[in-house]
């Protein structure tokens, strides 16, 4: 009796425990991509998808060489070059060691490979349907750049297939606006847009990385005022405006002429938050300096400073104590204020990573970024660092805040030398005299 239940018992293992072939699982499944099935082979490895290198001529137009002494598939895209060696679980892309996950396969005749292989190439995503058993492919590429131009504002329009996420950053001598496109990849666009306006000289695209697949397109910059970008249902649309009271060839070294402003500065008014606190450190340098006591010694600077010029002023936290990002929006949207600037100190596992940057939204109004231009400019000309310029994001504090707000990252804590300079009372009163001569000008130039 008991042998006999051993044995039903082993058999019922075997039965839950033995593995489903490899082609079983793969007549089982579909592949679609960009809405149209695909008949490219499909098979399941260990849990792993792989497909046909065939897909790479086929669904992207690459060219594909068979190297059959050497069982080795080579492809030759516009933007970058790989080959697949049979059996390796590594790819060479473009000179660099890509590692897969797992080996590529050689099943009669036809190469396998990967299929997340086509997200580092091409960006966009997987997506995995249970009911149907279908893998879901969504490449993201930027099908078209284009410009549209006024007497006083330039539009350089971006088409991609879908929404994208994005990094928008202004540099100097030559200016210009780079533009990061993130898990996306180039279709067949022009390498350089000629422009040669008032506004814009030239515009520049490549594909800029691979793993993960970043497009970057530089415009590069014959005078503008100030800029914004947002969404369409397109993709992207960067608007640079040109403003003739304004010379902006270098916001460094020329500087704008003023109106004075007609309203009482007492009138506006301007919330300071200290990034971080309490529990939360925030950044720490090198030798341990922490970023909430920098933040809050610049933030503590800034507030005299404004209230010297006869702003009405609050800070979002007035000691060591930490407060949610929420509550720091909320006290400022409550109290209506005019502006929220939150102070910050940057940093990067790569210590010899320095300089300066101002964000806004990436949903910020022209008045927004007029705000962030000038805090900017006048920042960087009072503490001598580097200016890595404006830039766009999603962080809360300018998401939720219901006026135009700005993140200020002061300098690198993980740089030693910046290290040394945000923890000076010099350089803080310094950097606090910049911030406040920004939000002047501003109010000068808006009012």
């Amino acid at each position: 009796m008991n042998i006999r239940f051993s044995m039903i018992i082993v058999l019922a293992m075997m039965i839950v425990f033995v593995s489903i072939p490899a082609e079983a699982q793969a007549e089982e499944i579909k592949l679609v991509i960009d809405s149209q099935n695909v008949e490219s082979k499909l098979l399941i490895v260990d849990g792993r998808s792989l497909v046909s290198a065939q897909i790479l001529k086929e669904k992207f137009g690459e060219k594909l060489v068979w190297k059959k002494g050497r069982k080795e598939l080579q492809v030759n895209s516009g933007y970058w070059r790989a080959s697949f060696q049979v059996g390796s679980r590594i790819a060479e892309v473009n000179s660099s060691i890509l590692p897969l996950e797992s080996r590529i396969r050689l099943i009669n005749d036809d190469v396998m490979i990967p299929l997340r292989f086509l997200t580092k190439m091409y960006g966009g995503e997987l997506e995995w349907d249970g009911s149907t058993k279908t893998i879901y492919y969504y490449s993201n590429r930027v099908s078209d750049i284009s410009t549209k131009s006024s007497v006083n504002s330039s539009q350089v329009v971006i088409n991609t297939d879908y929404q994208v996420k994005y990094e928008l950053n202004l540099y100097h001598r030559p200016q210009r606006l780079v533009l990061d496109l993130y898990n996306v990849s180039l279709a067949e666009v022009k390498s350089k847009v000629e422009v040669n306006n008032n506004i814009i000289r030239q515009i520049r695209v490549s594909q800029f990385k691979l793993n993960p697949a970043v497009v970057r397109v530089v415009v590069d910059i014959n005078q503008m005022s100030n800029y914004q970008i947002k969404r369409n249902s397109l993709g992207l649309v960067l608007k640079i405006n040109q403003d003739t009271q304004v010379v902006t060839s270098s916001i460094i070294s020329r500087k704008p002429k003023l109106k004075k402003p007609k309203l009482k500065l007492r009138t506006k008014k301007i919330v300071i938050d200290p990034g971080h606190g309490g529990f939360d450190p925030g950044a720490i340098g090198p030798s341990g300096v922490q970023e909430k006591t920098v933040n809050y010694q610049i933030a503590k600077s800034v507030n005299k400073l404004l209230k010297q010029a006869g702003f009405r002023t609050k800070m979002t936290r007035r000691s060591d104590k930490f407060y949610s990002l929420a509550k720091r929006a909320n006290q400022a949207n409550r109290w209506s204020a005019d502006l929220f600037v939150s102070i910050h100190s940057n940093s990067n596992s790569k210590p010899w990573i320095n300089g300066t940057a101002t964000y806004a939204h990436w949903y910020a109004s022209k008045s927004n970024w007029a705000l962030a231009w000038y805090v900017q400019s006048e920042l960087v000309e009072r503490i001598k660092l580097e200016s890595n310029g404006l830039k766009a994001a999603n962080f809360a504090v300018l998401r939720e805040t219901n006026m135009p707000a700005i993140l200020v990252e002061t300098a690198f804590l993980s740089n030693p030398r910046e290290e040394r300079l945000l923890n000076s009372d010099d350089f803080q009163q310094k950097a606090a005299a910049g911030i406040v001569a920004g939000i002047k000008k501003y109010f000068a130039k808006e009012d």
